[in-house]
């Protein structure tokens, strides 16, 4: 059995239209329609072309689809200019990438971790950000070194995706068949500071938008809120932020803070600690240095990468990876597995308190287990 869900997955990710995909095969649009619709059976060769035209082998098209991928935050957080195509080509990306994971997840059996976050919290952001600090275990007005890590450790699966999209940064939902299982889409090539932004405001979706209750500007307008709390705690930035300021004082607390120089005066105005006028000429000589567009290099924030489902990688295909037989269980080409799995990190980052994973048996399951209480599959 052929499933159309597969063959509109594959076109959109290779950002095809119906029409385009219809003219390389030299059929005509509606049957396109019509065998995503699964409203007719497709002949063996139009697949058979069709696997050689995607690089998709012919099991991938006889696999049933996943069913528990929603859309989630892509849905309301799309740029003014994404196209459809792009929003579709992204998604599915993160599709297969969440599809990937659970295959290698069912290959064993590994004991599931709480996932630590909270849900449901006040919509007051800055409430929600302190809460959602506790609530990881992290302090209430120090920098976070390692984003990502901590996020991985309470059980939010991050999926780094193995190319760039220039107008969506991230997003993020509730997956799995009951939808408990968060998770955050990352776009490849974002600068590290940029990267920290989008996955503090994602989080900030995660932690408060379950369900969406408010109107989407209002949704947005708390997430950035969310996320400017969360990296930059008020009581901390007033004691740090103290007029009179210059543009070399925002550039010093950059590689602390792991935001932009922007970032830190637009929070600095927010709080009142600088007022318009101020404001308004510290991003005139943003512009006049050129860091509007790059920043400095020598301030620059280390790109973090997810770890989670390479980690998982290593245990089931071994490291290093056996990805010949990783792509055949998954039923996809071995080129565009082995870039999902090089996304993600290679190891866990340094901490104060080491943090090197390793396996346990404990009643025939797995356990990925941590000197330090780690939430990684469910």
């Amino acid at each position: 059995m052929i499933y159309g869900e597969r063959i509109r997955q594959v076109r959109e990710l290779r950002g095809w239209t119906q029409l385009e995909l219809a003219e390389k095969l030299e059929i005509k649009q509606p049957f396109i329609a019509k065998l995503e619709g699964d409203r007719t059976n497709p002949p063996a060769q139009l697949i058979e072309n069709l696997a050689l035209l995607s690089g998709f082998p012919l099991e991938f098209f006889g696999r049933e689809p996943e069913v528990d991928f929603p859309a989630g935050s892509l849905l309301f957080r799309a740029h003014s200019v994404m196209t459809v195509k792009e929003s579709a080509e992204i998604y599915r990306y993160a599709q297969l990438t969440f599809g990937l994971w659970q295959t290698m997840l069912r290959k064993r059996k590994f004991k599931a971790f709480p996932i630590a976050l909270p849900t449901g919290v006040s919509q007051d952001p800055q409430e929600a950000a302190g809460l959602t600090r506790n609530e990881l275990g992290l302090s209430p007005d120090k920098p976070i070194p390692h984003l990502m890590h901590a996020l991985e450790k309470a059980g939010v699966l991050i999926l780094g995706l193995s190319r760039s999209f220039e107008h969506r940064d991230a997003f993020s939902l509730w997956a799995g068949n009951d939808r408990t299982r968060p998770v955050i889409v990352l776009s490849g090539g974002k600068v590290g500071d940029r990267l920290r932004m989008n996955i503090a405001h994602e989080l900030g979706h995660l932690v408060m938008h379950k369900p969406i209750m408010n109107p989407v500007h209002e949704v947005e307008r708390q997430a950035f809120q969310f996320s400017a709390e969360f990296l930059m705690p008020a009581k901390q930035m007033r004691q740090e932020i103290v007029p009179p300021v210059n543009l070399d004082t925002f550039a010093s607390l950059k590689p602390r803070w792991g935001v932009s120089i922007q970032a830190l005066v637009v929070r600095a105005k927010e709080l009142g600690i600088i007022n318009q006028r101020k404001y308004a000429y510290l991003f005139q000589q943003l512009s006049a240095r050129g860091w509007r567009t790059r920043e400095p290099r020598m301030f620059d924030v280390s790109i973090e990468k997810p770890r989670a489902v390479r980690q998982i990688a290593e245990i089931v295909y071994g490291n290093p990876i056996r990805y010949k037989r990783l792509a055949e269980d998954v039923a996809m080409p071995e080129n565009f597995v082995r870039s999902i799995i090089e996304a993600h990190a290679t190891k866990t980052p340094e901490l104060d308190v080491p943090t090197r994973a390793h396996q346990l048996k404990e009643s025939k399951a797995e356990v990925v287990a941590f000197k330090r209480p780690q939430t990684l599959v469910s």
